[in-house]
């Protein structure tokens, strides 16, 4: 993820499981985008969450790598459809 992006809050409906591979990984639990509820993660670290547990991810202090794992069909709903990038029109 590039430094400074933001994912607003979302949810997938298959248990996800982070690997950091570099960088700091800050992610936060709920419906909305919440700075006091980030936690940083540093590379080796592993966040387990499960399908459809609404979060939200910031690179906040730079460019971070993860590898995401989960059993599919993969998917991603956000809480506010507004929200979802791949509906920008730029």
């Amino acid at each position: 993820m590039p430094n400074g992006v933001k994912l607003m809050p979302h949810r997938h409906q298959e248990d996800r499981v982070y690997t950091v591979i570099s960088g700091m990984f800050y992610i936060g639990v709920g419906d909305r985008f919440d700075v006091g509820t980030l936690q940083a993660y540093p590379p080796g670290s592993v966040v387990v969450l499960p399908g459809n547990t609404s979060h939200f991810h910031w690179a906040k202090s730079g460019e971070y790598i993860t590898q995401v794992s989960g059993m599919g069909p993969l998917g991603i709903d956000y809480v506010n459809p507004g929200d979802d990038p791949r509906h920008h029109s730029d």
